[in-house]
């Protein structure tokens, strides 16, 4: 018990840090303390688990009791001063460590833990936000952040990705401290140090890459409460990494016990991993996922011990009372690590997204795929100004007029505009950059090919005159060789391109295709202005392809269309501003050209009674080029990618190529090795993996020997391999590769009445999972799709499908699973066999040791392919 002498009051430091509530007095030669106040106490009988979060169904909403800590005076100086006494360490990362590769018996080891630790946690961060990782400005906020250790460590460390780290912490002194530790490493510029509570900052909303805490949040009096702080001042598409001590939920744990600790350690709202991840989910973060290290919470804490006990043993302890504190600290990590081992308490690391809110009404129908990427049309009970308050990206047609003052009145929260059209001029773009929001387009792919195509048509048409001969009767009697001979063959023809961006590019590359000897001139106005009257007198037919600017308003002028020839054309499909209207009104009236073909005009539309509609050489279209569903899908199918890339959500391009670089060279393994171990069949059968919307699959003209990364297709030259694979990956979409064989021993299975049998250990793996199909002849109608399908799922969970006096197909969740899989299906085939041709009686295995076998074959260290592929893909060489 504590002193009764005034004079002899000790520090109180309730360390919740290390689930050790001791008395300290601080004198002038030594650290002196008394009696642990961490032993059993039956006063507690009765007490419940403090301020469990209502959100996730907590029994406490009435209970507002707040277990606050000790009065302390400077505990946090005496507190450092006994564990670099008692550890060695002499540094102020005092967190729990990471031990992976780490040897405890060491000096310094403590210490070198606890940064390793941080240092795990960043890399956990950097996988979350991959797009980040390479950055120069990347920004966190640590939370709880007490000596600052961890910040000055991560900025030492990445000084050329992270601009700003802000540390949050309501010690006073600790900051002081952590202060001038960062103005001596010359490091003020990069780490702010701010006093305030963790769960009430000054930071500003939707600031911060990352939101960080290492073992701070035990403290929080509302768990909810820190969470959703640490949400507000994250970015969109941020990450939350955190780790803490948790509630364990050990098999032999009382209420009772769990609370009685709780109340000892002053530890409110003391929740489990899985009431963590609701209430981070019910404050908006997405994805929350615990990993657990309970293991090396353990190592920490059997350190702590080997390191009291050494100085119990060996160790000037000073005084009595000094020695009856060491003693009493060593009994209480004693019962902390009994405690971890019982499962009274967990520690390990959480980590979330936040995700990114939109707000957008689809023109056509669209399935959200990305969670991550949230609608605030979905939350119904919000107002149109609510939804647009809290949106971070603004979608938009051509339609939709974003000038300057529209773009000033979005709210802060928006950094991204994605305008589902070719062209930006319908969007201050000055102001966007002013105020920060990057402005991106949808569908440009789709709409390039449309509008080439479209654009190339027109080419043709106008050359040959056809437009004017759409009311000419066919010649009654025969053919007059001179009816209609006015056309021009694109291939002798001169076409002149004003402005060079994709879709001019495309067009250029498109008529060079269909007709080489077409002579192609173009400038970019940027570039050559100067050179656009050049161009119109040599050209057959000139076509604007630039963008809409206050420089190309007007582009093609009097003077340009004044130098067209009277057998030239004007083509105008981007935007009818380029073009002056009137003066090419006033040419087509005095047939200075031959005509004009015209998607876009200005005005748009153009009034009824404009004189254009009259003109016999002027054919006006609505603004067609794009105007068709696959257009329209791909304007709407593209904007979740847009998003996840500019938040890194998982679908950048740089992921996407690494993605099919890795599938792409699994596949390829996987047929050398089935050639290798001789189960191919020349360039026939198949492997395939699902990939986004379609699947990478064999090319099925080369021997499977010599098969490469860049052989693969995204579409097979074989029915018989659409119609098997199409079957399976419609059949479970679970699966993502497949891989259909007619190898010897498999193959003679199939004929056999009986089929397969599971009668080894290897078998264990097929027991229960093989679904049959009778043969119906070459696999070359797609109407045998269903039938197939349908025999898979009769059988739940299969992963091998046994094709009758055909051969089989094994699926999994990769390729290197489906692959293993068919090498031991075939390879139990083989045994079935000559068991078989041995004649002697089979011995099966009883049902319920293949039973268990069968699921401890896919218990995660064992499940096919785990163990062998790194192995197999050794024996693989790509030239």
């Amino acid at each position: 018990m504590p002193p009764n002498s005034l004079a002899d009051k000790p520090i109180c430091v309730s360390d919740s840090f290390h689930f050790s509530s001791f008395y300290w007095r601080e004198s002038s030669a030594s650290l002196a303390g008394l009696n642990n106040d961490d032993g059993d106490d039956d006063s507690m009988a009765g007490a419940r688990i403090r301020g469990r979060s209502s959100t996730v169904g907590s029994e406490s909403e009435t209970d507002q009791t707040v277990l606050k800590p000790l009065t302390v005076a400077n505990p946090d100086r005496v507190k450092l001063k006994f564990y670099s006494n008692v550890l060695g360490d002499n540094s102020t990362m005092i967190h729990y460590g990471k031990w992976d590769g780490l040897d405890t018996e060491q000096p310094g080891a403590y210490g070198r833990a606890s940064e390793a630790m941080t240092d795990y946690m960043f890399k956990i961060s950097m996988g979350l936000l991959p797009h980040r990782a390479e950055a120069n400005n990347f920004t966190y906020v640590d939370l709880g952040s007490g000596t600052a250790a961890s910040a000055i460590h991560l900025t030492k460390k990445h000084s050329l990705q992270v601009s700003e780290a802000t540390c949050v912490n309501v010690c006073h002194e600790q900051n002081l401290n952590a202060n001038a530790r960062i103005s001596e490493l010359g490091l003020s510029d990069k780490i702010e140090v701010i006093d305030a509570s963790f769960d009430d900052t000054p930071c500003p909303s939707n600031t911060y890459d990352l939101a960080f805490s290492q073992d701070a949040f035990i403290h929080a009096i509302s768990k909810e409460k820190a969470y959703a702080e640490a949400y507000r001042i994250t970015k969109p598409g941020g990450a939350f990494v955190f780790c803490d001590l948790v509630r364990g939920s050990g098999p032999d744990l009382t209420v009772l016990e769990l609370a009685q600790f709780a109340e000892k350690n002053r530890i409110n709202d003391w929740l489990n991993p899985s009431h963590i991840i609701k209430t981070c989910t019910a404050v908006g973060w997405s994805d929350v996922k615990f990993i657990d290290l309970s293991t090396d919470l353990r190592i920490s804490f059997q350190l702590m011990l080997k390191k009291v006990t050494f100085v119990l043993e060996h160790g000037d302890t000073g005084n009595s009372s000094s020695r009856v504190l060491m003693m009493n600290y060593r009994d209480s990590i004693c019962r902390r690590i009994t405690q971890i081992e019982r499962g009274v308490f967990r520690w390990g690391v959480f980590h979330a997204r936040k995700p990114v809110l939109w707000t957008w009404q689809p023109p056509v129908p669209f399935v959200k795929t990305n969670h991550l990427i949230v609608d605030t049309n979905e939350n119904d009970s919000d107002s149109d100004e609510d939804r647009m308050f809290e949106t971070n990206v603004v979608v938009v047609d051509i339609l939709k007029k974003m000038p300057k003052e529209t773009i000033d009145a979005l709210p802060k929260t928006v950094e991204l505009i994605i305008t589902m059209s070719a062209g930006l001029d319908h969007i201050d773009l000055d102001a966007c950059e002013a105020k920060g929001i990057v402005v991106k387009n949808s569908g440009s792919d789709a709409i390039t090919s449309h509008v080439v195509q479209y654009c190339l048509s027109f080419i043709i048409i106008g050359l040959r005159d056809a437009l004017n001969q759409l009311s000419v009767p066919f010649p009654s009697k025969g053919w007059d060789l001179n009816w209609n001979v006015e056309g021009k063959p694109l291939t002798s023809s001169t076409i002149a391109i004003i402005g060079l961006g994709n879709i001019a590019k495309a067009l250029i590359e498109e008529i060079r295709k269909i007709a080489p000897e077409a002579r192609i001139i173009y400038n970019t106005w940027t570039l050559r202005i100067n050179t656009t009257s050049y161009l119109a007198a040599q050209c057959d037919v000139l076509v604007p392809m630039c963008a809409l600017t206050k420089q190309t308003e007007h582009l093609i002028n009097e003077e340009v269309i004044g130098k067209l020839k009277p057998e030239s054309g004007l083509i105008n499909m981007i935007r009818g501003k380029v073009v002056d209207t009137a003066a090419l009104q006033k040419a087509l009236e005095n047939k200075a050209i031959k005509y004009a073909i015209l998607d876009t005009t200005f005005p748009e539309p153009l009034p009824q009674d404009h004189p254009l509609w009259t003109l016999d050489n002027c054919f006006i279209f609505p603004h067609y080029a794009t105007n068709t569903t696959a257009v329209r899908e791909a304007l709407v199918s593209e904007i979740e990618p847009i998003i996840a890339d500019h938040y890194g959500l998982g679908d950048s391009d740089e992921r996407r190529k690494a993605e099919e670089k890795a599938l792409r060279y699994d596949l390829a393994v996987a047929h050398r090795l089935t050639s290798k171990y001789g189960m191919d069949m020349l360039v026939w059968n198949h492997i395939s993996a699902r990939y986004r919307t379609g699947c990478l699959i064999t090319p099925g003209h080369k021997m499977w020997s010599r098969i490469t990364p860049d052989d693969l297709v995204y579409s097979s030259t074989n029915v018989t391999a659409d119609v098997i694979h199409d079957a399976v990956y419609s059949a479970r979409p679970d699966i993502k590769a497949i891989i259909h064989l007619h190898t010897p021993a498999a193959t003679s299975i199939s004929c056999l009445e009986e089929g397969f049998q599971p009668i080894t250990q290897d078998g264990a793996y097929f027991y229960g999972k093989v679904a049959t199909y009778d043969w119906d002849g070459l696999s070359d109608d797609a109407s045998e799709g269903p039938a197939i399908a349908a025999a898979i799922k009769a059988v739940e969970g299969c992963n091998t499908l046994l094709m009758h006096n055909h051969g089989f197909v094994c699926f999994g969740p990769s390729v290197r699973h489906a692959w293993v899989l068919a090498y031991y299906f075939e390879k139990c085939c083989e045994v079935q066999l000559r068991v078989m041709q041995s004649g002697g009686k089979l011995r099966r295995p009883p049902k319920a040791v293949m039973q268990k076998a069968a699921e401890d074959s896919y218990q995660p260290e064992f499940a096919p392919g785990v163990c062998e592929w790194d192995a197999l893909c050794e024996e693989i060489v790509f030239d």
